[in-house]
């Protein structure tokens, strides 16, 4: 991203790797306005990192509400302008379930949050981009863009959003809009953490799926999230790329029929 950028909206940015990102952003000396429908911890994110000198503001934002993307947006553009990069990191998880036990209200909750509220905030930002005639977003896809999934509802709306960064770029782009997306593999969060310490997820199948043996880190995301937002990147639009420590790579090298 060049020295002329100035302001970064990501949403999502309370915890996780929306907060990684907004930390990343707000070192570089960026503007950052984090929404986030926590409050409190987005609140607690600001005001740490205004504490050490960054420009780093918290707006409420509620992506299963039209009015809250609308008051979001409108809120930015007149307390900072338009930004120059926007980050759809704001989003919700789902559990393992299967298809016919699936409630439908669940499945119409993930795709509300997680794929509408991505493209009305994108809708929000992204016509103020393309008047401005520059910008980047990023669109937080996951492994269950590419893989089939038990969080069904989230895999759905997951392998959508692919599809929805591929048309925001192509209609986009002549504007000078880029539109990409990444797609993290197992990372690190404390949300992760908890499930680890709960028992619900299992660190070592994890682990040992992946090729470099680890997990990722949600700092990882954040610099490729800011490398992707930078004129590095100048050229690079429509794409969705997993940083997933070779999580994608090696399950389907180990299911192989044949093995050395």
């Amino acid at each position: 991203m060049g020295s002329d950028t100035k302001l970064v909206v990501v949403t999502g940015g309370a915890s996780g790797i929306g907060e990684a990102t907004a930390r990343r952003f707000a070192a570089a000396g960026m503007t950052v306005v984090i929404g986030d429908l926590n409050s409190e911890r987005g609140k607690r994110v600001a005001a740490e990192l205004s504490e050490v000198g960054r420009d780093v503001f918290f707006y409420p934002l509620d992506l299963g509400s039209d009015n809250s993307i609308e008051l979001f947006a409108e809120k930015v553009f007149n307390l900072h302008g338009v930004p120059e990069a926007l980050v759809n990191s704001g989003g919700i998880l789902q559990n393992a379930v299967r298809l016919l036990d699936m409630p439908i209200a669940e499945f119409d909750r993930l795709f509300d949050i997680n794929v509408r509220g991505t493209l009305m905030v994108s809708r929000a930002f992204g016509a103020a981009m393309c008047d401005a005639g520059k910008g980047a977003i990023i669109n937080l896809c996951s492994l269950t863009t590419f893989r089939a999934s038990a969080q069904i509802g989230y895999a759905v709306g997951k392998a959508g959003l692919k599809m929805l960064t591929e048309v925001m770029a192509a209609e986009w782009g002549p504007k000078g809009v880029r539109v990409n997306a990444v797609a993290p593999g197992y990372t690190l969060t404390p949300a992760m953490q908890a499930r680890i310490d709960s028992g619900e997820r299992d660190p070592d199948a994890v682990v040992q799926k992946s090729a470099l043996r680890r997990f990722v880190r949600p700092d990882e995301v954040a610099d490729t999230i800011f490398f992707l937002c930078s004129e590095n990147a100048s050229a690079i639009t429509g794409v969705t790329l997993p940083i997933d420590c070779g999580w994608l790579v090696t399950t389907a090298y180990s299911s192989y029929a044949a093995q050395p």
